[in-house]
């Protein structure tokens, strides 16, 4: 069957050019009608260009994938979510089924739960906002009904190996470019709603310690504010493809949902390039990186930093 590239798309525009890209496989969100939720969106986004603007157009965008052969999941894969919340998201689902969606990524134990007790029948895939982070974790989800899930982004590839060896029955997918986090994002508690998309952990902040712990030179402060004025969206991972395939992942994932569409189409070409010729060096992915996104490649965005390329 060989590796699968999955890209985010929010527009039926962009979904041939995605796929003729190279991306097998496509995933997005909708807000159901009349989204009443706060600060909790459906699909783990506050920014209206990251979601379809309706329905139609998703289903549109789903029947265009589908003619192509490309695999579509639909995203509810916010933490958690409001029990009154569940009807209008399983309601959702079982429509996102008629229009031909293959999968759902989602999060909340109970939606899972409710979404198979509603009869919905699409494969479902774990999120990384769900918080699992070993292999006891997505074995616990399995057994609700998950068959695919996404690994966390700061794990090592020897950790990636083991939590596949150790988890039968999971197809796992593993984030290659773009949109890396200095937290666990599943225990983020920063708000995401900034009207520039300027995120939190990008802007210079304070840590305060609590009872001496947070000593001035303690390795997590420092790590933290390496961060600031840091950019995630350089973020990248095209070094360790084919490490990450011989430890067994089998989808990887491009973040970069309500970005521009040509951005989104460089990005699967790049990884496609880089998945489809092992002969590329790691002096192939520094000059790649830096045509593709105009500066050079950080260790601090560097998803598997431990083959960070270091020019001799």
């Amino acid at each position: 069957m060989g590796v699968k590239i999955l890209s985010p798309f929010d527009n039926a525009d962009e979904t041939e050019a995605l796929i003729e890209a190279g991306a097998d496989e496509l995933y997005g969100g909708v807000e159901p009608p009349n989204w009443k939720a706060g600060i909790v969106s459906s699909s783990q986004r506050t920014f209206d260009s990251a979601h379809f603007s309706s329905e139609e157009e998703f289903a549109r965008a789903t029947a265009i994938a589908s003619g192509r052969g490309a695999r579509v999941s639909i995203t509810l894969n916010a933490p958690m979510y409001e029990r009154k919340m569940q009807p209008a998201l399983v309601a959702l689902a079982k429509r996102a089924e008629s229009w031909g969606v293959n999968g759902a990524v989602v999060a909340d134990p109970s939606l899972i739960l409710a979404l198979r007790e509603a009869g919905v029948s699409m494969e479902l895939t774990l999120s990384t906002m769900a918080g699992a982070m070993n292999a006891a974790d997505f074995n616990f989800y399995r057994t609700l009904g998950i068959t695919r899930a996404v690994l966390p982004r700061h794990l090592t590839i020897y950790e990636v190996k083991s939590i596949i060896a150790a988890s039968p029955g999971i197809t796992f997918e593993s984030f290659i470019l773009i949109g890396k986090c200095p937290n666990e994002e599943a225990h983020c508690s920063f708000q995401h709603t900034s009207p520039d998309k300027r995120w939190p952990c990008e802007i210079s902040y304070d840590l305060k310690h609590y009872n001496n712990q947070l000593f001035e030179r303690h390795p997590f402060k420092l790590y933290l504010n390496n961060w600031s004025g840091c950019d995630r969206r350089f973020a990248c991972g095209i070094c360790a493809i084919h490490h990450l395939i011989e430890a067994g992942v089998e989808v990887l994932k491009l973040v970069g949902r309500g970005g521009p569409s040509a951005g989104k189409i460089a990005n699967v070409k790049l990884v496609k390039r880089f998945l489809n010729d092992r002969a590329l060096t790691t002096d192939d992915a520094l000059d790649a990186y830096r045509e593709r996104f105009g500066r050079e490649c950080s260790p601090l965005i560097c998803y598997y930093p431990e083959f960070y390329p270091v020019r001799r």
